[in-house]
């Protein structure tokens, strides 16, 4: 979330708060990642990266300034979610939501006589500092309060009601919207709207978006302004369909307080009879809100023991009421209730967690882990699927991960994303046969010339869960190709066997796969792990996302010319395009010896056409002809 610092400054007294670099540092040690600050019109702005577990409470300046406080102990002037309100001015506006779970609480204001122009200066600059475009002062009235306390709020053109009565209820299959900006979509029959009740059309998406058919435009003088506490699934489920995630729609599927909806609303009418005039007519309130949080006890030594530093008595304390959380303490036990907005305050391990990153992590000393009690034996499954591991290995089989989902099987998943991988896979084979025609294609830039063989090591779903072994083998060309696959396949499997000390299944296809489950007690008990060589440093270069070429050529040269020319030749007009380079046959005959190289030519920015790949061979060609007694053969 962008964030103003100047913005962040309103909440404190002037002066209070240290430069914006001290902030960053603080907030990230303690609270947030920030993913960096930019200027933007002479304001600092800080990009916060706000964890859906904070989203309820810190997705706003005011949460922001309230981390701030708590972090520097540094009192806000004026906290805006700490003020008494009065929303009992009673309006003429019917409000009637629809009996279900997806609206528990909907509160609307009425204002009468409303000017709508440019929002003063001050608003723009706010609201400009962060990414938003100001639009006219009633609805960036709504968009500041979105951004300075997280509640979304809507404004509606009453005049556009057929009559003063607001409700909402779950879609129609089919019922289309036609959306501020323009934009239509079409419902299905389980998402909630907001509709004009006396005409049944409707006017927004819960918690999402509004429609045009009551957009406040310059004509606009009588506004509904309206906040509701949405299904924090059910919003996000219906942005997931209609691919409409909005600022408002990610607050509300991150389950907000149920109070921020009554702070919500009064500060937009404060700000829209300030900057647009008119008279507030009064609230109409539908449904109940929650009761807020509940009491988390919490064992004083319990603290101490999961961080890991003794924090004393009066750090605890001072540390729950720079946070605002009430708590009493008996004996050992205290007894802490966050405020409303931190809706993720519900277990002793989340109070203990609130302590630790105030008092700061960095200042809890390491320590070197107990010794077990008792010692810990070897896992015999683990150790074996080592042991498989570097056998096959050293015969140069490559290990590969692959998905547990396939399309078939015999445990069905419940919720698949995708209809390709809706079932936990019953065998390992179906997908090595699968990686061995995908890997296949680019055995020439792997540098395999005759054969591709790999393996994995992983969990299948049947009756029960077992761990499985499958080792895969393909070749290039036709001839004899099964005689090949077999004879390559048996000579791994016997090195297994040999390696295991039995003897098991045979091979079948161009894979043999085996439940290492099933001879694991056939196995010989282990008594410590043979560990292979360690892994130095290793290097890592992208994939490039665009196809290789392959070109072959064959030389012939005067005896005693090594490779090595011909190689130095093909690199000097191939640059960075060339990404193998490898002798596949070579032989003398008359004096003369014949080298044939495959060239592996591959872009890291876009797709080589062979008229690019011609040119470079033509250079390499006519180099090597140009040389006493060479030619391209």
């Amino acid at each position: 979330m962008k964030v103003s610092y100047e913005w962040i400054n309103s909440f404190f007294k002037e002066g209070a708060l240290p430069a914006v670099s001290e902030v960053e540092e603080k907030l990230t040690f303690h609270a947030f990642e920030i993913e960096g600050v930019e200027e933007v019109n002479g304001v600092s702005v800080i990009d916060v990266d706000i964890l859906p577990n904070r989203a309820a409470d810190c997705l706003s300046h005011r949460g922001i300034a309230r981390e701030i406080s708590a972090l520097f102990n540094v009192s806000m002037k004026e906290d805006p979610l700490r003020k008494k309100i009065d929303l009992s001015k009673e309006s003429t506006v019917k409000v009637t939501l629809e009996k279900d779970d997806s609206c528990s609480y909907y509160v609307a204001a009425h204002i009468t006589g409303v000017e709508v122009k440019d929002s003063p200066e001050w608003l723009k600059a706010r609201l400009e500092a962060i990414g938003q475009k100001p639009i006219n002062n009633v609805v960036d009235a709504t968009n500041y309060v979105l951004f300075e306390l997280g509640r979304p709020t809507h404004v509606f053109d009453a005049k556009k009601f057929e009559g003063l009565h607001v409700g909402t209820r779950l879609s129609k299959e089919g019922e289309k919207i036609t959306l501020l900006g323009g934009a239509e979509v079409e419902l299905n029959n389980a998402m909630t709207v907001i509709i004009d009740v006396d005409s049944d059309k409707v006017v927004g998406i819960g918690g999402i978006k509004g429609g045009n058919l009551a957009e406040v435009d310059e004509n606009t003088t009588d506004i509904l302004i309206e906040t509701a506490n949405f299904n924090p699934t059910q919003t996000r489920l219906t942005a997931q369909a209609l691919k409409l995630r909005t600022d408002a729609s990610a607050r509300f599927e991150n389950n907000m307080a149920d109070g921020l909806a009554d702070y919500g609303i009064e500060r937009v009418v404060e700000i829209i009879l300030k900057i647009a005039g008119g008279e507030l007519q009064g609230y109409t309130k539908a449904g109940e809100l929650d009761g807020g949080n509940t009491e988390v006890s919490v064992n004083e030594d319990r603290i101490s023991k999961l961080l890991g530093a003794k924090i004393s008595t009066e750090e605890v304390e001072d540390i729950f009421t720079r946070l605002e959380f009430e708590y009493s303490k008996e004996g050992g036990e205290f007894k802490v209730k966050a405020p409303f907005e931190r809706r993720d305050i519900n277990i002793p391990e989340e109070v203990i967690e609130e302590v630790g990153r105030v008092y700061g992590y960095n200042r809890i000393e390491s320590k070197q882990l107990d010794s077990p009690e008792r010692e810990v034996g070897v896992n015999k499954k683990y150790a074996y699927s080592e042991i498989i591991k570097k056998t096959l290995t050293e015969l140069g089989v490559t290990e590969v991960y692959l998905y547990s989902l396939r399309d078939s099987g015999e445990v069905k998943l419940l919720n698949s994303l995708a209809s390709d991988k809706d079932h936990l896979r019953k065998n390992l084979s179906d997908g090595v046969k699968d990686s061995l025609v995908k890997n296949g294609k680019n055995m020439p830039l792997l540098g395999l010339q005759e054969e591709l063989k790999i393996f994995e090591i992983g969990n299948v779903f049947g009756e029960k869960e077992t761990t499985n072994v499958c080792v895969g083998v393909d070749v290039v060309g036709n001839k004899k190709k099964e005689e090949r696959v077999e004879a390559i396949l048996t000579n791994l499997k016997t090195h297994l066997e040999n390696t295991l000390g039995i003897k098991f299944l045979e091979v079948t296809g161009n894979t043999f796969e085996f439940s290492l489950d099933g001879i694991l007690d056939e196995l010989k008990d282990v008594e410590e792990y043979t560990l292979g060589n360690m892994v130095g440093d290793i290097s890592y270069k992208p994939a490039s996302p665009y196809p290789f070429v392959l070109r072959d050529i064959a030389t012939w040269v005067p005896a005693g010319v090594a490779k090595e020319e011909i190689e130095k030749i093909v690199a000097s007009h191939s640059g960075e395009l060339l990404k193998r380079n490898d002798l596949f046959d070579e032989f003398e005959k008359d004096g003369r010896i014949s080298y044939a190289f495959h060239l592996v030519f591959q872009s890291m920015e876009e797709t080589l056409t062979d008229k690019a790949i011609g040119e470079i061979m033509d250079k390499i060609e006519a180099e090597i002809e140009a040389k006493d007694g060479w030619e391209v053969r």
